[in-house]
């Protein structure tokens, strides 16, 4: 494990990096194109927009999760114990956020594909991710020195 890890860690910073950039682009940059531009413009860019994403996002998603627990297993695992460090304590916190965004991208999915419904996280669920993706960088980088 420890000969593949920086490849794994490059392709998990590498799908974060397109997962929240995608996200802040959604919430903080795109909306201004309908300010500017107006709503029949606005409707064609996201459309253009949201087919190209929902081919790269659950990529990059599910490359955030197995490469994920594939770090994870670093850290912790029978042997080292789930709790012991300040690391793994911060770790299992970064994990249970990740799996919040997990659930949203489950929910919204099920009612868009199954349900054939608008989801009820649609208006929440852009701005919660982004938010809880930003902690989760954080306590990445305080991983490490906690």
């Amino acid at each position: 494990m420890q000969t593949i890890y920086p490849f794994i860690l490059i392709i998990h910073l590498s799908c974060a990096i397109i997962f929240l950039g995608y996200l802040f682009f959604d919430i903080a940059i795109f909306p201004n194109v309908k300010k500017m531009f107006g709503e029949e413009i606005y409707f064609k860019a996201s459309k253009a927009i949201s087919q190209k994403g929902s081919k790269i996002m659950p990529l990059c998603v599910l490359g955030l999760l197995l490469t994920g627990g594939m770090m994870m297993s670093n850290y912790i695992n029978s042997a080292q114990g789930w709790f012991d460090t300040n690391l793994q304590k911060l770790l299992v916190i970064k994990i249970f956020f990740a799996l919040v965004i997990i659930m949203m991208i489950l929910i919204s999915l099920t009612y868009a594909f199954i349900l054939k419904k608008p989801s009820p996280l649609r208006n929440i669920i852009h701005p919660l991710a982004l938010t809880l993706g930003f902690i989760i960088v954080i306590l990445a980088k305080a991983m490490f020195f906690v």
